[in-house]
């Protein structure tokens, strides 16, 4: 016999699981040595940058200079830079990832709300295998640590509709200046969802204003922010300004990567695809059985469907700026998962969306796992770094067998700067120069450096380097390196030349 919602049963299973589900999201996080992160090791680099920047035992001086200001994109990193101040920089980074799921389960709590009379939020589970997304492997911690904020807001407006007070002002204020510091796009995109209620709600005149006021103030900061300065600091940026769209079925496969195990050239995982099925299934059912005494919050339906259209509408590069589009995919993910917190689901069928969701956070912890491994190849080499040294990092091939190798071919192509980073001092050519970084070039520092690693030539780049960072050498490159060069360490893929001739001044 089927239990009626609301049971205690379906407590007890609902709690039980949103803590099994918050405590398997973090294990990952902490089980490996390195993230598995595209991006990330330059972030993580950069904060590393800032805490030791003053240490006289290293150089970063001659090299590098910190930016680093209370405006957009900036709160990550001043976290890490309190952070650091009592831990590592690694310990810091995975403590900011770990927040993100307290904050994932912050969100599936609120969403208690959501559910019909006497229900859970069943939708809610989902929220933690969708935590770990394609912008999570893509390595953006700013972004990915905004996705619950931008959904914690949204919720609050709620409250502001029901009545201000002074307590749920500064609530949303809160969300409001953790959304602007963190990153622009997230705010951006918040702004865009909280203006469906005009277009989904027949509330009061007064309540609607109440909801669409604060994304209109916060519309008019980010405009006069981004007019005034075009950018946080006077440092240009070496990438040039473009428009450019991806083709509809590309941003397509992007968006179904996370039901396929994070793979689609080469065939998905399909014990992945069976377990979305069945989840698929499930929420189905319950959708068939709706009554009319049933309401479905056309709120998530519209952020649904504008996520959506923003993925293959909206450009992928905008400005400086890559994936603009794509960013919206877990934005849809997340807000499908709040709208499924609105059916109602007998306790068998909860049950069993348990059981999926944790089996599909285990793929993904052994996907994490295997990823993390490869990218650990780096640790016996960077064992012999020595401090303030020039590297020159040449990565022919930087894709994994694990993930799909059109969207992620470069999962493995900012690994270096983890050599850098062990380190310590020295410099890197490869620091994205862009403004909206915290540590950037000094003025008239020119590291030269190959735009694709096949141009590369000893006597154009390598000369002016101490050691010579390869991951995937081609037979080709050999000679020309044994010739000035000694092979002082080999792990995996990569291999550390050392310089035996004199270093070229910059």
């Amino acid at each position: 016999m089927i239990s009626r919602p609301g049971t205690g049963k379906d407590a007890i299973l609902f709690y039980v699981s949103l803590a099994a589900l918050t405590v398997a999201s973090v294990w990952p996080i902490w089980a490996s040595r390195l993230l598995p992160m595209q991006d990330y090791p330059q972030h993580l680099f950069l904060a590393q940058v800032m805490a030791t920047y003053h240490d006289p035992s290293y150089n970063w001086q001659e090299f590098y200079r910190i930016d680093l200001g209370v405006r957009p994109y900036m709160l990550w990193y001043l976290a890490m830079k309190v952070l650091t101040l009592v831990c590592a920089v690694e310990t810091a980074g995975k403590i900011l990832f770990s927040l993100y799921i307290l904050l994932m389960g912050l969100l599936a709590l609120v969403a208690r709300r959501l559910a019909p009379p006497s229900g859970y939020p069943w939708g809610s589970l989902l929220l933690f295998p969708f935590a770990f997304n394609q912008m999570y492997f893509l390595g953006f911690p700013n972004f990915v640590l905004s996705l619950p904020l931008i959904f914690l807001a949204l919720l609050d407006l709620d409250a502001l509709a029901a009545g201000p007070s002074v307590g749920r002002v500064a609530r949303h204020g809160m969300y409001l200046i953790l959304l602007f510091l963190i990153h622009p796009y997230s705010l951006l995109v918040y702004i865009a969802l909280s203006a469906t209620p005009a277009l989904t709600s027949i509330a009061q005149r007064k309540q609607l204003l109440r909801t669409l006021l604060p994304a209109a103030v916060m519309a008019v900061v980010i405009g006069v922010w981004y007019m005034a300065q075009h950018g946080p600091s006077a440092t240009p940026t070496s990438v040039p300004w473009s428009v450019r769209w991806l083709v509809p079925h590309r941003s397509l496969a992007f968006y179904l990567l996370q039901f396929t195990g994070m793979r689609i050239i080469g065939g998905p995982d399909w014990s992945c695809v069976m377990i979305w099925v069945v989840v698929a299934v499930v929420f189905d059912m319950a959708w068939r059985r709706r009554t009319d005494q049933d309401t479905i919050d056309k709120r998530f339906l519209a952020w649904f469907a504008a996520s959506l259209v923003g993925i293959f509408v909206l450009p992928f590069w905008m400005g400086y700026y890559s994936y603009f589009n794509l960013r919206l995919a877990p934005v849809s993910y997340f807000s499908l998962a709040l709208l499924l917190c609105c059916l109602r689901i007998p306790f068998r069928h909860a049950a069993l969306l348990t059981v999926c969701a944790l089996a599909l956070l285990i793929q993904s912890i052994r996907l994490q796992h295997a990823v993390a491994f490869e990218k650990e190849a780096i640790l016996p080499v960077a064992a012999v770094a020595q401090k303030n040294s020039l590297v020159l990092p040449l990565v022919y091939r930087s894709d994994s067998p694990f993930l799909d190798p059109y969207y992620f071919n470069e999962i493995h192509s900012h690994d270096a700067e983890y050599y850098q980073m062990f380190a310590g001092g020295g410099a890197t050519p490869t620091l994205f120069p862009n403004a909206m970084m915290p540590v950037q070039y000094q003025p008239g520092v020119v590291l030269p450096y190959p735009k694709k690693p096949a141009d590369f030539s000893w006597e154009r780049y390598g000369t002016y380097y101490d050691y010579l960072l390869v991951r995937s050498a081609p037979g080709s490159l050999y000679p020309d390196l044994f010739r000035y060069c000694d092979l002082v360490a080999k792990s995996g893929p990569w291999e550390v030349f050392k310089n035996r001739t004199a270093r070229k001044s910059q």
